[in-house]
């Protein structure tokens, strides 16, 4: 059978590639370094080769960190697995994520996995305030590291140094386990306790609902300035402060590995991985029952869900009036015990502050280190320039800043259900200092996740939508990263 003309030509073709072809012994020396080389490898499970980065395979090999991967303009939130996959799968007992009682000197005993009324130890765990703050926090130190290459931006978190990347060390430390904080009125502290005492009236004070079952007491604090908040925080001692934002950025951390997926509001997906890891987010947020509560954002007892412990999921709380249920809160979400840590109450992150500038970008300041000091709310004296925002416009979060522990957003044009899937809101203004709102409230609808942003308000806003999240770390906490050599 005689080729066709087509035919010789890819015949000659395919002969002179294997005349030309080379054993890897004859291929030039490529030195020690794994930057930029590629490797070929093959998928059984898609049935097809694959190309991979070298220091990707290196360091997945044996790792001795876990994380996810994003494939460089692709808008899907979710990412990919990447790491000691088996790390990943017990990152929650690894590094000791869950409910804590933590005392003003930063000692602290574990909650019960099972429920939040017990110690880990058996004993009985009172949430009132008589032993500790009711905590969600870190029982280890962890180290983090943000990179990128060619073609993926990646996130990683270890109990030890991640080599070959700049590292950020993430003392222990701790956030209210019901995602926003109590006030003591008596002695004008902020706190993480779930009293319901005249003393710890939450909301907007409105005593005339005590005693009915849509009181304030026994529930967050709303209303009041919030560089006032950070002086209330600062009242139960060194390093606890209001809604601290290395310790905000650390939860956005967590959530995006552990679901390997950027939007926490992404509904709840119960299955888990061949691997046995979560997928998919935590829905929305909780319901908007504003009206029922004297029309202020503080809805939620600060000891919702306490009895269901360092649980992950989407649940539901009665309202109860005696024996009659008034209402049913629904769409509360809890990742290992944490409640409404998004979608609930706006927060005005500290230890960074933003100053507009005569073109509408903005410049984003903060201190470096959080530790014994005061923490500077309404300027920049004492805090360093760390980026600009280069926005002029505001919209959906496509790329976020991930250094020195202080996301903000880079570029707008996702939506909801891309990329990041949260909300930037900024003020046309070209001059004046503005505070770093988080967190969104739930009016906010699909808007607000844990990485949502609001530049619009001033370092003293006061709003009945909007609280503080009484925070603490056991060390002095720094901000500026450090090379690890691989």
């Amino acid at each position: 059978m005689a080729f066709t003309t087509d035919e010789e030509t890819k015949l000659k073709a395919i002969i002179n590639a294997y005349d030309n072809a080379k054993r890897i012994c004859d291929l030039p020396d490529g030195g020690l370094s794994t930057a930029g080389k590629l490797i070929e490898v093959y998928d059984q499970a898609k049935g097809i080769p694959q190309k991979m980065s070298l220091p990707g395979a290196v360091g997945n090999a044996g790792a001795t960190w876990c994380g996810c991967r994003w494939r460089k303009g692709n808008a899907s939130p979710e990412g990919e697995p990447i790491g000691n996959i088996s790390m990943l799968a017990n990152l929650k007992s690894i590094l000791g994520l869950g409910g804590y009682l933590v005392q003003n000197d930063h000692s602290r005993k574990k909650l019960s996995s099972q429920t939040h009324y017990r110690l880990e130890t058996g004993e009985e765990a009172k949430l009132d305030g008589s032993m500790g703050h009711y905590n969600w926090g870190t029982g280890v130190t962890m180290y983090y590291a943000p990179w990128d290459d060619y073609e993926y931006d990646y996130e990683a978190v270890s109990p030890t140094p991640i080599p070959g990347h700049w590292n950020y060390k993430i003392p222990i430390f701790s956030v209210p386990c019901s995602g926003a904080s109590a006030i003591d009125r008596t002695n004008l502290k902020l706190v993480n306790y779930c009293n319901r005492s005249a003393q710890y009236r939450g909301g907007t004070n409105d005593a005339s609902l005590d005693g009915k079952w849509n009181t304030m007491c026994g529930k967050p604090v709303v209303n009041i300035a919030e560089n006032t908040l950070q002086r209330y925080a600062e009242k139960n001692g060194d390093r606890w402060g209001a809604t601290m934002d290395p310790a905000i950025f650390m939860i956005g951390v967590l959530t995006r590995i552990v679901f390997h997926n950027r939007n926490i509001g992404a509904a709840r997906n119960t299955a888990m991985t061949a691997d046995g890891l979560y997928q998919g987010g935590l829905g929305m947020g909780v319901d908007n029952v504003n009206s029922y509560f004297g029309n202020q954002y503080a809805t939620v007892d600060m000891d919702a869900l306490a009895d269901k412990g360092d649980a992950m999921g989407v649940f539901s709380v009665d309202c109860m009036d005696g024996d009659e249920k008034k209402l049913t809160i629904n769409n509360i979400p809890c990742f290992f015990g944490l409640k409404n840590f998004y979608h609930y109450l706006w927060c005005m992150r500290h230890l960074s502050i933003l100053s507009y500038n005569a073109d509408k970008t903005i410049d984003v300041y903060q201190k470096q280190i959080w530790d014994s000091t005061a923490i500077p709310t309404d300027n920049t004296t004492g805090m360093r320039k760390i980026g600009t925002i280069p926005l002029t416009t505001e919209g959906w979060i496509k790329r976020m800043n991930l250094q020195h522990m202080c996301y903000y957003p880079l570029e707008v044009g996702g939506s909801e259900s891309t990329n990041y899937g949260d909300y930037f809101w900024r003020p046309d203004i070209s001059s004046g200092l503005r505070g770093l709102f988080a967190l969104g409230n739930a009016s906010c609808g699909g808007n607000a996740g844990v990485s949502c942003f609001n530049g619009s308000d001033g370092p003293s806003n006061a709003w009945v939508s909007n609280g503080a999240a009484l925070c603490e770390a056991a060390e002095d906490w720094d901000t500026e990263p450090f090379y690890v050599s691989a």
